[in-house]
């Protein structure tokens, strides 16, 4: 049975869709069978997983699975081997309104992902940089959230804002959410600042698990606007091997 992870943060421009991207990548090449959901409109994940390919995804994606006019079976894309993704699409957006009018709004991902759940060793949610219905169905369909975050002043500041989401979706919709740990990003030696930001956040938050740091690289970047992993485009390099690190220490936090 799959372990449903949310990478999530309500501040945009942390690295949500790359951590997403790459830990769903080396899962996989260490045998896990992994499922990407991308259930942000701006659809970076799937653009960097398939290219153009998304214009075929209109009647499949993550919104018509959501408003049941498509099955999971009929949305899920293999990407590679262990490696599928239900997309996002253009018009996600617009079924917004008819999901928040829904009956049942804040379970409509968590009861179409319940069927497919058996066939994956993991399921990671790649989040929009909001709080509205879709990250509210994302951490309602979730074992637990992964935050990416930068060390700056507010990136430290906001993540009181990740905490009290997740103690309404607890008492609300889902009790057995957990947090899994934060992941600081883009982190960088040179200067001074990151490091005392890193300082703050630990002293800010002591209950909150810490995971590997991923150092800010030009090859993310670069590999992600290639539809390339990190391990495919730069194996070698300091992103890689942190990202590699991230997913053996998720496995080992999950799996024990």
């Amino acid at each position: 049975m799959a372990v449903v992870i949310s990478v999530a943060n309500q501040k945009g421009g942390v690295g949500k869709t790359t951590l997403t991207m790459n830990l769903g990548h080396a899962l996989a090449s260490m045998g896990k069978r992994v499922l990407l959901v991308d259930i942000d409109p701006q659809f970076n994940l799937t653009f960097g997983l398939i290219g153009m390919d998304v214009l075929e995804y209109g009647e499949n994606n993550v919104g018509t699975l959501m408003t049941r006019e498509s099955s999971v079976e009929e949305t899920i894309v293999e990407v590679r081997k262990n490696l599928h993704l239900i997309p996002s699409h253009l018009n996600l957006s617009a079924k917004e309104i008819e999901i928040i009018n829904a009956y049942n709004r804040e379970r409509r991902l968590e009861k179409a992902l319940t069927p497919i759940l058996p066939d994956y060793d993991y399921v990671l949610i790649d989040n929009p940089p909001s709080m509205g219905i879709f990250l509210v169905n994302s951490l309602t369909a979730s074992d637990y959230v992964l935050i990416p975050l930068e060390l700056s002043y507010f990136g430290v500041i906001g993540m009181q804002l990740m905490f009290n989401l997740m103690r309404m979706i607890r008492d609300e919709t889902n009790e057995n959410l957990k947090l899994l740990g934060l992941v600081p990003n883009k982190f960088t030696r040179q200067t001074k600042v990151p490091k005392m930001r890193l300082r703050e956040l630990k002293e800010t938050y002591p209950d909150a698990p810490i995971l590997t740091t991923i150092p800010k690289a030009i090859a993310l970047e670069k590999a992600q606007s290639q539809g390339l992993s990190i391990f495919e485009f730069e194996g070698d390099g300091r992103a890689a091997k942190a990202l590699l690190k991230l997913a053996r220490e998720v496995v080992e936090i999950v799996e024990g």
